[in-house]
């Protein structure tokens, strides 16, 4: 990846997602997998075609697997989505933008392995996740994608 992103750093309210979770061994797998989980969920809904707002999260877990949920924010809408809840907690971010979806894994482990190592900031134990301009029926994201990574608090030394 030549163009690396510059994130920024922003404020956000919770939000109560809903939807359907998997749960990959590997990050290979993962990045196979998805793509279906994500088809799935948009043919059991095809009512939220292209009013709502399409979240990817990965809660933090211990056994070392990846946990994926395929959702919208919980407005209260009866029939949609799935029966798993997660809350994306309120806080700073670090958010980027994606604007080619081919691009997204390869910049998940940039800002992973490189940027937030030497940002001086440390990941909050918290949810990541990607939030979706559309998913088409296949599965296949729409960009731009945004990226929105927790962050722990900066010390007040």
């Amino acid at each position: 990846m030549t163009d690396r992103p510059n994130p920024v750093f922003r404020s956000m309210e919770k939000v109560v997602l809903m939807g359907t979770m998997a749960i990959y061994d590997s990050q290979a797998e993962a990045s196979q997998g998805i793509p279906g989980q994500w088809r799935t969920f948009r043919l059991a809904h095809p009512a939220l075609a292209s009013s709502a707002e399409f979240y990817g999260a990965s809660p933090c877990t211990c056994d070392r697997k990846i946990h994926y949920l395929t959702g919208v924010a919980d407005n209260g809408s009866e029939g949609v989505a799935g029966d798993e809840r997660l809350t994306l907690e309120a806080g700073e971010y670090a958010f980027v933008l994606v604007n080619d979806p081919a691009l997204l894994r390869d910049t998940w482990v940039w800002l992973l392995r490189h940027w937030l190592a030497s940002s001086g900031r440390q990941e909050k134990n918290a949810p990541e996740f990607e939030r979706f301009t559309s998913i088409l029926e296949d599965g296949s994201p729409i960009g731009p994608v945004e990226i929105w990574i927790p962050l722990e608090p900066l010390s007040r030394d």
